[in-house]
């Protein structure tokens, strides 16, 4: 499980000590195929890591449903919450039986207060990945670039 951590992008600086740590905060969720993670439009309150399974984002369109992409192992999603309350901007649904890590955010902030170091590595991770996403969409690169 730690291992799969280490390697999302959010958590890649922190030291093994620090994963140890993070280990209290994160909570192990298990989806079935076509189980809805949340919807489009409901207020976010967490980020999630994917530990095995697969899921994807799909957005509401005039006719039909857009899907934005898949989320393997290793990818995180729904980081957009860590930063503040707010409409999540698609829809995350499991395509097979998935097991993820989720990160809540009052979880994240209390973190910080406790241990400024870690939580400064995971805001900057949070920020790594928004940051990523925000150029691929602009570039026209979507199909990677999962909202949450």
């Amino acid at each position: 499980m730690l291992q799969v951590v280490s390697g999302a992008p959010i958590f890649r600086d922190c030291t093994r000590a620090e994963l140890e740590t993070l280990r209290l905060h994160l909570h192990e969720r298990h989806f079935l195929e076509g189980e809805i993670v949340f919807d489009e439009g409901e207020e976010g309150e967490g980020m999630y890591v994917v530990i095995t399974g697969k899921l994807k984002a799909v957005r509401k369109g005039m006719l039909k449903k857009k899907t934005l992409g898949e989320i393997g192992p290793g990818e995180s999603f729904g980081e957009m919450a860590m930063l503040g309350a707010s409409p999540r901007v698609a829809t995350v649904v499991a395509t097979e039986p998935t097991t993820v890590l989720a990160m809540f955010r009052p979880e994240l902030l209390r973190l910080a207060e406790g241990r400024p170091r870690l939580g400064y590595k995971i805001a900057m991770g949070v920020a790594r990945v928004l940051e990523t996403r925000m150029r691929q969409t602009a570039d026209g690169h979507l199909e990677k670039s999962l909202t949450a």
